[in-house]
């Protein structure tokens, strides 16, 4: 039964799923590293903000921390971040969605239309019994005490089901131990919820409101709120889709906020906090890549810079501010500088106006060249400012890198989704352009997702090939590899070419799926090479619908310093005889292997189906089988696999 139900899934995938598709990350290796880095996280329940804070409260999420900042919320389940709000306040934002602060999913996620509890962004305690400048005194609902926030389903990330929804809820007894004589009991926080949305697409979002963020101005009136320790908490109930294949499932209904505020003496106009800021962080000083190869850089350096940068820049005040604009490339660890002024221009409020169109600002020109030398990488700083000159002291500036290593990348390093193919067959190609010509390809990294299941951990084809008409042509090098996981997380992995191989002008990296399955390739939404990801499942090669990056880099020039090698899977190729064959094959044990322990023979289609299984003899027959490609591998006793070949099959 289990064997027919395949095949018509199998069957429905090539007729309706042969496509590519993204999903979201099942973990999240930003917050994974973070997590590991601190060796330690704050807990919710046992209440560790002894001192509660005063007020004002306030959180724009500015600085990349990726946890919430502990001098004022005490849970890491949030994520702090610039890749996932579109068009936010000011620049960075913070996510909630379905993964926890171990960077992994909850374990009480199960696929299906039923709603879970999972990320919480819980304030500290706050004395809103009293204020203490000018003068102490106790605070009442006179006091006019608003809570006020900037909300967006979705963003850069997956869209929220109707069944989903965000809240907002205030604590009215906190949790207590109570201890007699013979036994203690925990006593659980007492909460109210206080405001809800459900869930939509950012579209639909934008559609009913018009602006890509909402305000939401919530006063606090209810006399039982006006204590010494006083929290509030957002929080977020989240549904997974259902899903035949498990390699498919992934975290979804992100919800991003921004500017959360609260004090007295506000009102439901108080909408307003003066800023004159950047919106998205940093672009690449460069046309194509996030950074490339330095030798390939000076070989072409006028054709690899940008002509000119795209800046978002807000005055979210209600009057004009007559400011200047700037940026500075400097050469990290050298002595070479360039300045860039975009002089001053009147910046008219964003409520009005909208963002800034001046072009010495928002389009700003790239006037200099990075240095030429001989060296095989270099590093350069980047950094924009822009300040109001007017005496409002309003302004805002960040920071970047412009990193020149032995790589080609699209990507900026942080994968915001997973991408793959169906079914079993299909093609994935990714363009790169060399300046000098030829070289040396040498390896190619990836970055693939953790997944909860593993279930994209599947044989799949690494291919190179040339290029002829901007379209993938002859197959230069192929290798059978599966994904693998970095040991530092979110880290790409290498996988050496052996041995290194020659490239000239245009050369595509990519794959050919073995298996239906999800390989869940870290993908970037945020720098969109979308043009250069072509994919082929039915005979013919388009380009990618997804805009984003994929996570593959090209390492070409000289050869890998050694000191820190990659670890590398020992699986050795099987040597086969004869190939193709019809009935009785030899396998040969690699050499590596131990003659006194018992392996496994096992041969797959291309489906990923197991179609023959039996104890390593140094034979088998397949003459029950029929014609076609089939992957045979060799596993030990601790089901490792120790050795691979293709397998052709005729009649």
């Amino acid at each position: 039964m289990r064997l027919i139900l395949s095949i018509l899934f199998l069957c429905c995938l090539g007729s309706s799923f042969a496509q590519e598709v993204l999903v979201g990350l099942e973990m999240n290796p930003v917050i994974q590293a973070k997590a590991a880095e601190l060796n330690r996280l704050k807990d919710v329940s046992n209440g560790l903000d002894t001192v509660p804070m005063e007020l004002p409260f306030f959180d724009d999420f500015r600085e990349a921390t990726i946890f919430p900042s502990d001098a004022r919320w005490i849970d890491n389940y949030a994520f702090v971040n610039t890749d996932i709000p579109v068009y936010p306040v000011n620049r960075g934002a913070v996510t909630l969605d379905a993964i926890s602060d171990s960077g992994q999913m909850y374990p009480i996620a199960v696929p299906g239309p039923t709603t879970f509890l999972a990320d919480h962004l819980t304030s500290r305690y706050i004395r809103l019994d009293s204020i203490f400048t000018p003068a102490a005194r106790a605070l009442t609902p006179a006091d006019s005490v608003y809570l006020s926030f900037w909300y967006q389903p979705e963003g850069r990330g997956k869209p929220p089901h109707v069944a989903d929804s965000l809240m907002l809820r205030f604590l009215v007894t906190p949790e207590w131990d109570s201890i007699t004589s013979t036994d203690t009991t925990h006593i659980d926080a007492v909460w109210q919820e206080i405001w809800r949305t459900q869930g939509m697409s950012l579209d639909t979002f934008y559609i009913h409101h018009n602006q890509y963020f909402v305000q939401v101005m919530i006063p606090i009136v209810d006399t039982q709120f006006f204590r010494k320790k006083f929290r509030f908490q957002f929080y977020n109930y989240v549904s997974l889709a259902s899903s035949a294949e498990p390699s498919w499932q992934s975290n979804c209904s992100q919800w991003n906020l921004d500017e959360i505020y609260l004090n007295i003496n506000r009102s439901t106009a108080d909408t307003l906090r003066p800023e004159i800021t950047f919106i998205e962080r940093s672009p690449s000083m460069l046309k194509t890549y996030t950074s490339m190869p330095f030798p390939q850089y000076t070989d072409n350096p006028t054709n690899e810079m940008s002509d000119t940068l795209d800046i978002l820049i807000s005055n979210r005040d209600l009057i004009d501010h007559n400011s200047t604009y700037g940026y500075t490339m400097q050469q990290v660890n050298g002595v070479w500088l360039s300045d860039y002024s975009g002089g001053q221009y009147v910046i008219k409020p964003f409520y009005t106006y909208g963002y800034v169109t001046y072009i010495p600002f928002a389009h700003p020109p790239v006037l200099q060249l990075f240095p030429i030398s001989a060296a095989d990488s270099a590093t350069f700083l980047i950094t924009h400012h822009v300040e109001a000159v007017d005496g409002s002291l309003l302004g805002d500036t960040m920071q970047a890198y412009q990193r020149f290593y032995n790589y080609f990348a699209y990507d900026d390093g942080t994968p915001d989704a997973g991408y793959g193919l169906t079914p079993a067959g299909s093609l994935l190609a990714y363009r790169f352009k060399l300046n000098k010509t030829p070289d040396t390809l040498r390896a190619v990294q990836f970055l693939f997702n953790r997944t909860l299941s593993g279930n994209n951990v599947q044989f799949f084809y690494l291919k190179i090939w040339n290029d002829a008409n901007g379209k993938p042509d002859q197959v230069m090098y192929e290798e059978l590899v599966r994904p693998r996981f970095a040991d530092s997380l979110n880290k790409f992995v290498t996988y050496h070419l052996d041995p290194p191989l020659r490239v000239s002008n245009t050369f595509y990296v990519g794959w050919e799926q073995t298996t239906n399955d999800n390989l869940n390739l870290g993908f970037d939404r945020y720098n969109n090479s979308r043009e250069q990801i072509l994919f082929n499942v039915s005979g013919q090669w388009l380009t990618s619908t997804f805009n984003g990056s994929l996570m593959i880099r090209p390492i070409v020039g000289k050869p890998i310093p050694l000191g820190i090698p990659e670890r590398r899977d020992e699986i050795a190729t099987l040597k086969i005889y004869p190939n193709p064959a019809s009935g009785e094959v030899q396998i040969n044990l690699p050499g590596s292997t131990s003659k006194s322990e018992v392996y496994t023979i096992q041969l797959y289609n291309l489906f990923g189906q197991e179609v023959l299984r039996e104890i390593y003899g140094g034979k088998i027959d397949v003459s029950g089988l029929g014609p076609g490609i089939y992957i045979v591998t060799l596993s030990g006793s601790s089901r490792q696999v120790v050795g691979t070949a293709k397998l052709v099959v005729n009649r």
